[in-house]
């Protein structure tokens, strides 16, 4: 029962919320088109949200949003949820609220902000088309408690987007925008996209208007080969 004071909560907060920037628009029709309705969307901060850790056993980094970031240090990584979507409704751990997750500044922008916020914005998507996905808000939730790690994908299989967990069909798009900001030519990238174009009318990348430079959260970062 007290998750229901909670929900009131959020659902409140949603009134409270900024709606997405002309930028971040701009980058959704990109990558969904008319799939997706911008203005039903707004984001919050939520000073519950990432007050627990989850622990999932560490992994050889195979995905170009693994390998952007350090390898694990030891057996186990643990993580703070950054952003939950509910409904239309961003709600985001404050110390990951941005005024714009992918404007950037002096024609650079975050790749891990961008990618955080095209995962959360294909939730919101799964929402709106869910005639389609069959989504709702909990039954995504449920992956967390039945799946080890409900982000997890092979980058070799080769099923249908909708027939993969609604997490990893987030992920995939995250997946995605990695790629084509990496390795915009590799054949992994133009799969990526052909696999996303099957449900979202996905821009193809000579045609996109955005022509900012990505930055990598990780200097170290060795991306060889990943999107090929």
């Amino acid at each position: 029962m007290r998750a229901l004071p909670l929900l009131v909560f959020c659902l409140a907060l949603a009134a409270c919320g900024r709606p997405l920037t002309e930028a971040e628009r701009a980058y959704m029709a990109d990558l969904q088109g008319d799939t997706f309705t911008a203005d039903a969307v707004r984001i919050v901060e939520n000073p519950f949200i990432g007050l627990g850790t989850r622990r999932y056993p560490a992994r050889p980094q195979t995905t170009c949003r693994e390998r952007i970031f350090p390898p694990p240090d030891g057996d186990f990584i643990e993580t703070r949820t950054a952003g939950i979507m509910l409904f239309d409704t961003l709600h985001v751990r404050p110390a990951f609220f941005l005024e714009d997750y992918v404007a950037g500044r002096e024609g650079r922008r975050s790749l891990a902000a961008a990618m955080f916020f095209a995962h959360e914005m294909t939730h919101a998507w799964q929402w709106q088309n869910r005639d389609v996905t069959a989504y709702h808000p909990f039954r995504a939730f449920t992956e967390h408690v039945r799946i080890e790690d409900p982000y997890l994908f092979d980058p070799q299989d080769d099923r249908r987007f909708l027939d993969y967990g609604y997490e990893v069909q987030a992920s995939l798009v995250e997946e995605y925008v990695c790629c084509r900001a990496v390795e915009p030519d590799g054949a992994r990238t133009a799969r990526l996209a052909a696999l996303i174009g099957q449900v979202m009318p996905v821009t193809p990348i000579r045609a996109r208007a955005d022509n900012v430079e990505e930055v990598l959260p990780w200097d170290g970062a060795d991306l060889g080969g990943v999107c090929s």
